[in-house]
């Protein structure tokens, strides 16, 4: 069929159909592309929700101090407040980081450092975490002093707080 014989009513409804259904291609794309960021930022908030509820569960269950908290995140590391030892037993139980015989996982304690601090770390948690102390808090405690002994850097990373 010739072009010259098509009417020119069936060419401009043709170019209207043909945009009429890319415009809805694209409607129809924006709309799982927003159903999509919307899902994933639901769950990254409830993710982050989820771990402030672990620090504010660890806080009223130890009743460690605001100022305890913040004299480790200065550095503070000889602090002798056992309610800030069952703080981090706590905080690093809530997170699979050690099991309830206050034992290291050293892959999970590894996933909540920076990629950078990754493989320098491995050694020195297999080194820290042979510390030794009958009370769960106090083994928890020696071992971070252990650590950020090592990586004082650490405290401004991990969101302890």
């Amino acid at each position: 069929m010739d072009l010259e014989q098509v009417p020119v009513e069936a060419l401009v409804f043709e170019v209207v159909l043909n945009r009429s259904l890319r415009i809805k291609s694209i409607r129809r794309n924006m709309l799982r592309n927003c159903r999509f960021f919307l899902v994933l930022s639901t769950i990254l908030i409830l993710l982050h929700l989820g771990k402030a509820d672990i620090r504010k569960d660890c806080r009223r269950e130890s009743k460690v101090s605001w100022a305890a908290l913040r004299r480790m995140k200065a550095g503070d590391l000889e602090q002798e407040d056992q309610n800030l030892k069952c703080y981090l037993k706590c905080f690093m139980m809530r997170h699979g980081i050690l099991d309830k015989n206050a034992e290291v996982d050293v892959q999970r304690a590894l996933r909540h450092l920076p990629r950078s601090m990754q493989d320098s770390s491995k050694k020195l948690f297999n080194k820290c975490k042979s510390v030794q102390s009958d009370d769960p808090c106090d083994k928890a405690y020696k071992m971070i002093k252990c650590y950020v002994g090592h990586h004082p850097e650490i405290l401004q990373s991990v969101p302890f707080l």
